[in-house]
């Protein structure tokens, strides 16, 4: 893809976005201070998610115990707070935990030669029995105190939340890497063509391991960005939001079967995302429609990049010619 049409994709990526928060500016409040400090305070943990997942993605792969992985952070990061522990410890200590787990996916994945799909969505299952089996009250924690919330809940200038701020430094950072990296080179190659990735001289099972520790880190700061943003958690709550993660890598042109995308364009996915489940909110549609939507768009996503669009259009041109020109 040239980077002229790139440009063009992001260009009109950012249009939408535009367009929608007009859409609702002007049909609610959502253009007062308390709206615009609520999407960025919402939309935080959906980009970090969103670049966590697109780098899987890159290198052919996926991750469907994402949302799960998010509840296990919250439980550390909650349980630690609520012991009195500072955030020097309960932030690495959930970062860590992150890590581990996303990394013991990629690890059977890669082992056992089983594919990521089949080995995540166990362990999202797993993951799921675990909470109710080990973690007392399933661990659901109340109550905690501003040693805990205060950076889901401080903003700059009244306004902007640090964990917005935080989001952003993340997709700058992941931006950069990509683009200027052979950590980013890396993951385009293994997902783009393993083999030829193999005569290069890259190692594909060390680079999907790897991927995954990174993925967990971002995963675990993205469910320390959500959490922190109550006062109570409940593991369990945080399933399906993998689903918000795929949804905006793919919507932001990420290949859902690996080897090419952008990730400014998994940060617009991100607000896409979250500005239409807030439109459906605005129209009356229950929630369970907002994860048919989700569904729907990865269904979109594959159709597209599946398709070979100028064979089907040949194939359109002979069905519809005339009888006699065919």
């Amino acid at each position: 893809m040239t980077k002229k049409r790139i440009v063009t994709r992001e260009f009109i990526l950012g249009a939408i976005v535009v367009t929608f928060m007009g859409f609702l500016a002007l049909t609610s409040n959502f253009d007062s201070k308390s709206g615009i400090y609520s999407l960025m305070l919402d939309v935080s943990p959906a980009i970090v998610g969103a670049i966590a997942l697109s780098l899987v993605i890159f290198t052919g792969n996926i991750d469907i115990s994402a949302g799960t992985i998010l509840g296990f952070v919250a439980y550390t990061a909650g349980s630690l707070a609520e012991n009195d522990y500072s955030m020097v410890i309960f932030i690495p200590a959930a970062l860590l935990v992150g890590m581990l787990l996303a990394g013991l996916n990629g690890l059977i994945s890669v082992k056992f030669k089983v594919p990521s799909i089949v080995v995540t969505l166990a362990m999202n299952m797993v993951h799921l029995g675990f909470y109710t089996t080990f973690l007392p009250n399933a661990g659901w924690i109340e109550n905690l105190r501003d040693n805990f919330t205060w950076l889901g809940r401080g903003r700059f200038f009244d306004i902007v939340p640090y964990i917005f701020v935080i989001a952003v430094l993340v997709a700058a950072l992941f931006m950069y890497l990509m683009k200027y990296t052979r950590f980013g080179k890396t993951l385009y190659a293994v997902g783009g063509n393993r083999q030829a990735a193999i005569y290069a001289g890259i190692n594909p099972d060390r680079t999907v391991i790897r991927v995954y520790l990174v993925e967990g880190l971002l995963l675990g700061i993205a469910g320390v960005l959500k959490a922190t943003t109550s006062n109570e958690i409940m593991p369990s709550a945080f399933q399906g939001r993998e689903m918000i993660f795929i949804s905006a890598a793919v919507v932001g042109g990420v290949n859902i079967l690996g080897g090419s995308g952008k990730i400014l364009g998994a940060v617009f996915g991100a607000f896409i995302v979250y500005l239409l489940s807030i439109a459906m909110i605005y129209l009356g549609f229950q929630d369970y429609f907002q994860f048919s939507l989700q569904g729907i768009i990865v269904l979109i996503a594959v159709f597209i990049t599946v398709t070979d669009f100028s064979s089907l259009k040949k194939r359109l041109k002979r069905a519809f010619a005339p009888s006699g020109a065919r």
